[in-house]
C-alpha cells in the first residue's frame, strides 16, 4: 500500500461524501452551513489509521477491489466523525483535533448572533444534529461502495458495519453509564471498564476494520472472525495508550488539554489502578481534579504516576500488542503484507499522539 496516496484517497472520498451531504441540503442554505462548515473541518484533519488498516487487511487478504476499500473506508471515517462530536456532546468537552468541539462552535453562533435561549443547549442540539448528518454521509458513501461489488460481499460487508456501529453505540452508553458511578466503585470496575474498551474503541478502531477489509476481500466468514479477533487485544492497547496519553500527553501532540481524562473523571483502568492504589490523601487529590483547575489536575496527575498506573498499562500495552501479533501470524499472507501490519500494530501502540 502506497501509504502517501492512499491518504490522499481517503482524503478525496471523505470530502466527496460531505459535498454530496451538502448538496443535498442546500436549499436550506446558510443554517446548513452552520452544521456542516465543523464537520468539514473536523473530518478533514483526522490521521485516517482505520482507513489505513482496512485497506491493509483488504489487500493482505488478497482482496482487488482497491476503490470499493478506499470508499468503504471512508465510510468508517465519517462514522468516527459522527462518534466523535456525539462523545464530545456526552463528555461535554471543549476541543477536538485541535478544534473547538462542534457543540461548542455552534454555540457561539448563539452567542454571536444573540439569539433569545440557552446557548450551550442550542451548542448541544445542533452538534447532536450535526453528528447525525456525519451518519448520513457514512451511510451515503457506504451503499457507494458496495454498489458495484457482488451480491455476497456486499451483505458481508453490510452486516459488519451494521455490528460494529450498534456495538460501538451501545458501548458509548457502557461509558456514558460507567462515568455515572462513584470514583469509589473503579478499583473493583475493571471488567466494566475492559467491556467499554472493547465495545466503544476497538471495535470501530481496529476489530471492524480488519473484519471489513477481509469480508470486502471475499474471505470466508470463518476468516473474516479470525481478522476479527486480532484486532481486539490490538484495539485494547490503542486505547491504553490513548488514555496514558490523556493524563501525561501534551496538548500540543493530543489536541486536548493535559490531563483532560482526569479533570472529566473518565473511568480508565489508570484511573481505576491509582484509586485502588493510593492512600487517603492520594485519593483526595484524584477526586478534587474532577472538573478542578490546572493546579488540582497537576497534583492528581503526580498521584496517578507515583501509583505505578503509567508502568501497569505499558506493561498491559506491550502484552496486548504482542497478541495481537501472535494472532497475525496465524493469518495466511504474503511478507510484504504481514510486515505492514505489523509496522502498523507497532505504530500505533507506540504513538506519541
Amino acid at each position: 500500500m502506497n501509504e502517501d496516496t492512499t491518504s490522499a484517497d481517503f482524503d478525496h472520498a471523505v470530502s466527496s461524501a460531505m459535498t454530496r451531504i451538502a448538496a443535498f441540503v442546500a436549499p436550506l442554505g446558510l443554517p446548513a452551513d452552520e452544521l456542516l462548515d465543523p464537520l468539514a473541518s473536523l473530518s478533514s484533519r483526522g490521521k485516517r489509521l482505520r482507513a489505513k488498516l482496512l485497506v491493509m487487511a483488504h489487500e493482505a487478504a488478497g482482496g482487488g477491489r482497491r476503490e470499493a476499500a478506499v470508499r468503504v473506508a471512508a465510510a468508517l471515517e465519517l462514522f468516527q466523525v459522527a462518534a466523535l462530536v456525539h462523545d464530545d456532546v456526552l463528555d461535554d468537552s471543549d476541543t477536538r483535533r485541535g478544534l473547538p468541539s462542534t457543540h461548542r462552535v455552534i454555540e457561539s453562533v448563539h452567542a454571536e448572533s444573540h439569539w433569545r435561549g440557552d446557548g450551550a443547549r442550542f451548542g448541544t442540539s445542533g452538534a447532536i444534529l450535526a453528528g447525525d448528518l456525519a451518519l448520513m454521509a457514512c451511510m451515503s458513501e457506504l451503499v457507494g461502495a458496495l454498489a458495484g461489488c457482488e451480491a455476497d460481499v456486499a451483505a458481508a460487508v453490510g452486516d459488519r458495519f451494521s455490528h460494529m456501529a450498534s456495538v460501538c453505540t451501545a458501548g458509548q452508553y457502557l461509558d456514558l453509564r460507567l462515568a455515572a458511578q462513584p470514583l469509589e466503585s473503579l478499583p473493583h470496575a475493571r471488567e466494566d471498564i475492559l467491556d467499554v474498551m472493547r465495545a466503544k474503541t476497538a471495535s470501530y478502531t481496529t476489530v471492524g476494520p480488519l473484519a471489513l477489509g477481509a469480508a470486502l476481500a471475499g474471505s470466508s466468514s470463518h476468516m473474516v472472525d479470525q481478522w476479527a479477533a486480532i484486532g481486539l487485544p490490538l484495539g485494547i492497547a490503542f486505547q491504553l495508550r490513548d488514555d496514558v496519553l490523556g493524563v501525561i500527553g501534551s496538548e500540543a501532540q493530543t489536541g486536548k488539554p493535559a490531563g483532560d481524562d482526569l479533570r472529566e473523571g473518565k473511568p480508565t483502568l489508570l484511573l481505576a489502578h491509582a484509586l485502588a492504589n493510593s492512600d487517603a490523601a492520594g485519593r483526595e487529590f484524584i477526586a478534587d481534579a474532577v472538573g478542578g483547575d490546572a493546579q488540582s489536575v497537576a497534583a492528581a496527575v503526580s498521584v496517578l504516576v507515583r501509583s505505578g498506573a503509567i508502568d501497569a498499562a505499558e506493561t498491559e500495552i506491550t502484552r496486548l500488542a504482542g497478541d495481537a501479533r501472535t494472532l497475525l501470524e496465524s493469518v495466511p499472507m504474503a511478507s510484504v503484507h504481514r510486515e505492514q501490519l505489523l509496522a502498523f500494530f507497532d505504530a500505533t501502540t507506540d504513538r506519541v499522539a
